[in-house]
């Protein structure tokens, strides 16, 4: 399949995510904000709804993009390692409670393995791995230092993710529509710093077994990563300040404001370079 084709495919997906992710949005902050006379619908229904369509439409994005840039072996690679490793990392997680803490998954999110573990959060790893080690590349930093700094823009997905879409079971907060309970009261909003340890430490393993295993990185100066990574997080970003949990929300806003001027900068210094060198 051309790379043209699996561009304008990945494109679909892109802007199929966004539609999904303002409806989502705008949707929630109706309905949290009380306003009268919405439509009589089964909303816990439609949200787990538009909250797997969010996920499965980031994922394609993911897939296709990735697929045009770095070819369909380096994106089964990474999208295997995500799903079989990540998808082992939770797993221990939910039933031992390391490395992110003691937690367990609700049903909004689907079938789960082993009773578990959904179906579709392991590939849900690759969807925001992708962007996350593309835009670590065209950050600039030195080789050696990309699986720490993917690791880091992954994690910054989840101060807005988890504060958005989960809750303690000791002490229940706002959080209107959880996809999982942590199982004690964690600092952040129920959720233990632990957790983000946990993050950090499974996006750096999964970056680094990754460019073992595949070391070649085709550069790329696309910014359609850093739109996914941006429609998923603003998401999460969003729901947080409707669910009154507004120190996501601005934590998230001020990391994506810092790395979105940083990856901007850096492809206008490429494409500048570019269309100065010689033909």
């Amino acid at each position: 399949m051309k790379s043209t084709l699996l561009k304008r495919i990945a494109h679909g997906f892109v802007w199929l995510n966004l539609l999904v992710a303002l409806a989502t949005v705008v949707g929630s902050g109706l309905l949290f904000r009380g306003v009268p006379n919405l439509p009589t619908l089964d909303y816990n229904r439609l949200s787990t709804q538009l909250g797997l369509a969010c996920v499965l439409f980031g994922i394609g994005a993911s897939l296709f993009h990735m697929a045009s840039t770095q070819g369909w072996r380096a994106t089964l690679w990474l999208l295997g390692i995500c799903t079989f490793l990540a998808g082992g990392v939770e797993l221990i997680g939910v039933t031992t409670g390391f490395p992110f803490g003691k937690y367990e998954y609700t049903e909004r999110l689907g079938p789960k393995f082993l009773g578990h573990v959904p179906y579709v959060i392991p590939p849900s790893w690759f969807m925001m791995l992708y962007p996350a080690l593309h835009l670590s590349f065209l950050l600039g930093v030195p080789r050696r230092a990309i699986p720490f700094v993917a690791a880091a823009l992954l994690t910054l997905w989840d101060v807005a993710m988890d504060a958005a879409v989960s809750n303690s079971r000791v002490n229940p907060g706002a959080a209107a529509f959880v996809y999982w309970f942590w199982d004690v009261d964690g600092a952040f909003y129920g959720m233990p710093l632990q957790n983000w340890l946990g993050w950090l430490a499974t996006g750096l393993l999964l970056s680094w077994v990754y460019l073992k295993l595949v070391p070649q990185w085709q550069p790329s100066s696309s910014l359609v990563p850093l739109t996914i990574w941006l429609i998923q997080g603003g998401t999460m970003a969003a729901l947080a300040f409707w669910v009154q949990r507004p120190i996501a929300t601005f934590l998230w806003l001020a990391g994506a404001g810092i790395v979105s001027v940083l990856v901007v900068r850096s492809v206008q210094q490429i494409r500048a370079a570019q269309e100065s060198s010689p033909a």
